[in-house]
């Protein structure tokens, strides 16, 4: 009797639909990791990468970066295009190919949900690493390999950014001390050795391991933006992951420049979060109650000189920096409404 042959497993899960047209998926806050029955089940080995690209209303960027990855010398298994109800057209622009995902959502609750939403969509397939990113990310065409050859040595690796100016952007990859709760930058001499231990990275091709993810759960999705990125490498720190840097990768980002960030004009929602999840951050992985205190009138003095400085001091953004130092006191993270009463 001759056994019959059964079909081959595929390597990977058929391509996740992504968003109909004139269609957005619902965006409800406290994300959690998928459940089992969420989950492809394949033949249990984890394989590949899946790259997570969060975009809002940058859709020149986002075909570039979108070019660039789909470019890489080892290829990517999957691409998620995280849109936060970009107004712009943005889905024009997403190429319909086999291994790009597009999905709309409702509502735009800033990037640290973005990529909340799609580390987790991420987590449903039988991906060994996500790869997450800003639309403003051009990465170089080794830039994937040359991360891939350092995935036995850590679970959390990320490349160097490179600024349009050609120079390194050396505050996206920093250090921070748990007890004075100071972060610095990573020395630029350390990015001619082959790999070094850093703290923090930014989301601007930061590597991570699901399985790492499953253990530390999702980036903080109620951050909005700004921070969300130093609290997860935070996390996977607190978590025994130790995260290198990897400057053979190397990410060029349209929004960096190499020498000191100069003036910007007030934006209030940059104003509050980076004053609430600066100082979040620092509560919840500090272990000086006393440094913190410190910090946390570092903040408020600068805040509020910062605005007189820019001529921006009134009552309405005295009393926004308020709700930020009173918000990262108590703990409180959330989506705060701006334009309303």
């Amino acid at each position: 009797m001759t056994t019959p042959t059964l079909p081959a497993r595929p390597l990977l899960p058929p391509r996740p639909a992504s968003t109909p047209p004139g269609t957005a998926l619902p965006t409800p806050l406290g994300l959690t990791l998928p459940r089992p029955e969420e989950r492809w089940a394949g033949d249990g080995e984890l394989r590949g990468t899946a790259a997570v690209v969060v975009t809002y209303n940058r859709k020149a960027l986002l075909a570039r970066c979108l070019d660039t990855l789909l470019r890489q010398s080892e290829p990517l298994a999957r691409i998620y295009v995280i849109d936060n109800a970009s107004t712009d057209g943005t889905a024009d622009v997403v190429p319909d190919h086999e291994r790009v995902t597009y999905l709309r959502l409702e509502h735009n609750l800033g990037g640290a949900y973005g990529f909340a939403y799609g580390v987790r969509e991420a987590l449903k397939g039988p991906y060994r690493h996500v790869w997450v990113m800003d639309d403003d990310c051009f990465a170089e065409e080794d830039a994937h390999a040359e991360l891939m050859k350092w995935t036995g040595h850590s679970e959390a690796l990320c490349g160097a950014v490179v600024a349009r100016d050609g120079g390194y952007d050396v505050g996206h990859r920093r250090n921070f001390d748990p007890v004075s709760l100071v972060e610095s930058w990573v020395p630029a001499e350390r990015y001619a050795l082959p790999s070094t231990p850093i703290d923090l990275f930014t989301f601007v091709g930061a590597m991570i391991h699901t399985d790492a993810v499953r253990r530390v759960g999702l980036p903080v999705d109620d951050f909005f933006f700004m921070s969300d990125d130093s609290e997860y490498a935070l996390r996977l720190g607190a978590h025994g992951i130790g995260i290198r840097l990897i400057p053979a990768s190397r990410i060029w980002h349209h929004g960096s420049l190499s020498g000191k960030p100069g003036r910007h004009p007030y934006n209030p929602q940059k104003h509050y979060y980076h004053i609430r999840n600066g100082l979040l951050i620092r509560r919840r992985y500090g272990t000086s109650p006393l440094w913190f205190a410190v910090r946390f009138w570092s903040f408020a003095v600068r805040g509020y000189a910062g605005l007189a400085k820019h001529r921006n001091l009134n009552w309405a953004s005295a009393r926004l920096t308020a709700e930020a130092l009173r918000d990262a006191l108590l703990d409180r993270a959330y989506i705060k409404e701006f334009g309303k009463a």
